[in-house]
C-alpha cells in the first residue's frame, strides 16, 4: 500500500511540474534588452551575459544584438475556461499565468530563438534601421556535426524575395560551459573559440555552413572539440551580417533556421 501511495504521489508531482513549466511566464522579449556587445565579439571573448536555457522569452535576449518587434496586435486576454485558437482553456487559478505566457510568446515573433526552433516558416529578423550590417544572432547547434542554414524568410517565396537575405557573414564558434542551474534550466558561460568569413548562396532553401579551417582560432579550446569534456558540453554558433542580397520591397534581413 505504501509503495502504491509513493508511486501515485510521484506521478502527481511530475504532472504538476509539467503543468507549472507550461504555464510559468517566461518574460517578454523587449527591445531594450538587445545584447549590443555581440557586435564586437572576437575569439577569446567570454560573453558578458550568461545564457539561461529552457523557456525562451526574456532569457533569449542574450542571443542577439537586435530583433524586430512583434507585428500586429498582441493575443486577446482570455477569460477562465474560454478556449484559445487551439481549443485549450484554463481555470481561474491558471488564467493569469496563461495570458502572460501567450503575450510573452507573441513578443518572440522575430526573436533569436526563431532561428533554431526547427521551423523554416519562422525567422530571426534584425531590428535596426537599414540592412542590419553588423547585427549578430546566436543559435544552439552541435558544431561537432554538419551545420546548415536557411538564409532569408522561408515562410514563402514572396516573403523570401521581398526581404533581405544575408550574403557575406562572419561565423563564430562558441563553447557553452554550464556554470549554474535555475528553475528554467542550465546557465551557460559562453566563450568564443573560433571565427571565419563565408559567402552564402542566394536561394530559398538549405545550404551547408563550412565550420572547418577557421581563420582565427583559440587552439587550446578548439582542440577540446574532440575531447570528452566538450563532447559532453553544449556548443553554439553566432552569425554576423556583413553584407546582404537586397529584398525587392523591405530592408529587413532575416535568417529562418540554423541547425544540424
Amino acid at each position: 500500500m505504501k509503495k502504491k501511495m509513493f508511486v501515485c504521489i510521484f506521478v502527481l508531482s511530475m504532472f504538476n511540474t509539467f503543468t507549472f513549466a507550461q504555464l510559468w511566464p517566461k518574460g517578454a522579449l523587449k527591445q531594450s534588452d538587445w545584447n549590443l556587445s555581440l557586435k564586437n565579439m572576437k575569439v577569446g571573448d567570454v560573453l558578458e551575459k550568461e545564457y539561461i536555457s529552457c523557456f525562451g522569452g526574456e532569457n533569449d535576449a542574450v542571443l542577439a544584438s537586435s530583433w524586430l518587434a512583434a507585428e500586429g496586435n498582441p493575443p486577446k486576454k482570455l477569460q477562465p475556461n474560454e478556449k484559445d485558437e487551439n481549443g485549450d482553456s484554463w481555470d481561474e487559478y491558471e488564467i493569469d499565468w496563461a495570458n502572460q505566457y501567450r503575450y510573452d510568446t507573441w513578443t518572440e515573433m522575430y526573436g533569436p530563438g526563431k532561428c533554431f526552433d526547427g521551423k523554416t516558416d519562422t525567422a530571426w529578423c534584425e531590428g535596426v534601421e537599414g540592412d542590419g550590417i553588423g547585427e549578430t544572432v546566436i543559435a544552439w547547434v552541435d558544431v561537432k556535426r554538419p551545420v546548415r542554414i536557411w538564409a532569408g524568410f522561408g515562410k514563402s517565396q514572396k516573403t523570401w524575395e521581398t526581404n533581405n537575405r544575408p550574403k557575406d557573414i562572419k561565423v563564430f564558434i562558441i563553447q557553452g560551459e554550464i556554470v549554474g542551474q535555475s528553475v528554467n534550466g542550465p546557465n551557460y558561460k559562453m566563450k568564443v573559440i573560433g571565427e571565419k568569413k563565408l559567402t552564402l548562396k542566394d536561394f530559398n532553401g538549405w545550404q551547408p555552413l563550412d565550420l572547418g579551417e577557421y581563420n582565427e582560432i583559440d587552439v587550446g579550446y578548439y582542440k577540446k572539440l574532440d575531447s570528452y569534456e566538450l563532447q559532453e558540453s553544449n556548443t553554439f554558433i553566432a552569425i554576423q551580417i556583413l553584407s546582404v542580397y537586397p529584398g525587392t520591397k523591405y530592408k529587413d534581413t532575416l535568417i529562418s533556421e540554423i541547425s544540424n
